[in-house]
């Protein structure tokens, strides 16, 4: 059974990561890992091989990252893949450095104001106990745009967060939809029970190779094929693009276009209306350069009804 990491605990365990990821090879000395402990403002006891011990273990189990020495001096993280920024363990790393900078810093108040989360959070821990053992979720659900509820059976196959929401992707028995799954909010939920029921996962679903080309939680590739797109930007876009890539395809180009001197990024992808969204809301700090006429096409029929509101600049 998995331990219950304690507020001090998680907070080593987020410092000796952040002092493994991307240092250089061989890595670093147990020494030298001690004088930068010794320097952490407010730090508790004195880092001993045992201590380290405990914590690799901790964060092997917890986050599925393994820090080993090899030479059996220095120490570094085996398995940096684990750490890539589209994997889980990356967001539950920063959900955890999240939590210790609020937890740490909560008698401010409302000197500090986290992103809001949509409604819909009192589930996780059900659809995550459906998800582990394959049960069955008993769901009442109603579309924004519908005036109704239903009631629906569903085999959950996937949670996914984005821009603020939690979505379930799963199957929906009795449907003759096109897809196998689909794509619910949690915000829309208005009942939610685990049943006693167990299904069987559709084997031919892959969810690495669903979300692939995906822009967020938006795969409808029949509408938005998958392609290639690329933009040029400022430099100021281009700082943003590289310290938050939109999407784990993003290649930035070496060379740069025009006398201007603009900076390109290539992407694959399905460009759904939420891309589109994301392009539009630069205005004329990006042009798109490449896949002109799909974003031409979605441009029109996505915003239409918002003419004045942004324009995209496109060559």
């Amino acid at each position: 059974m998995s331990k219950v990491h304690p507020f001090s605990q998680f907070k080593f365990d987020v410092w000796l990561i952040e002092q493994l990821k991307g240092t250089p090879l061989p890595g670093l000395t147990l020494d030298e890992l001690r004088r930068r402990w010794l320097n952490v403002p407010g730090h508790i006891g004195n880092l001993s091989r045992d201590m380290l011990s405990t914590h690799r273990k901790s964060i092997q189990e917890f986050l599925g990252v393994v820090i080993q020495a090899p030479d059996r001096m220095h120490y570094r993280i085996m398995n940096p893949e684990a750490l890539a920024l589209d994997s889980l363990a990356n967001d539950l790393l920063k959900s955890i450095q999240n939590f210790i900078f609020l937890q740490e810093y909560r008698s401010l108040g409302n000197l500090i104001q986290p992103e809001q989360i949509g409604t819909g959070a009192c589930y996780l821990s059900r659809i995550g106990q459906a998800l582990r053992d394959r049960r069955k979720l008993d769901v009442t659900y109603q579309k924004f745009s519908a005036p109704t509820s239903y009631d629906a059976i569903f085999h959950p196959y996937c949670l996914k967060a984005d821009r603020g929401r939690w979505y379930l992707f799963a199957h929906k028995e009795k449907t003759d939809h096109k897809e196998y799954i689909q794509c619910f909010s949690l915000d829309r939920m208005k009942r939610l029970e685990v049943t006693s029921e167990i299904f069987v996962p559709n084997p031919e679903i892959d969810l690495d190779e669903y979300f692939r080309d995906c822009f967020g939680v938006w795969h409808d590739y029949e509408t938005y094929p998958v392609r290639d797109i690329t933009i040029s930007c400022t430099e100021t876009v281009a700082h943003y693009l590289r310290t938050l890539p939109l999407h784990h395809s993003q290649r930035e180009d070496p060379y740069r276009e025009g006398p201007e001197g603009r900076y390109i990024f290539h992407y694959h992808l399905s460009p759904s209306p939420d891309f589109i969204g994301e392009l539009l809301r630069w205005g004329g700090e990006i042009k798109v350069i490449e896949g002109i006429g799909e974003i031409n096409r979605l441009r029109q029929a996505c915003y239409q009804k918002q003419s004045g509101k942004g324009q995209l600049s496109l060559e």
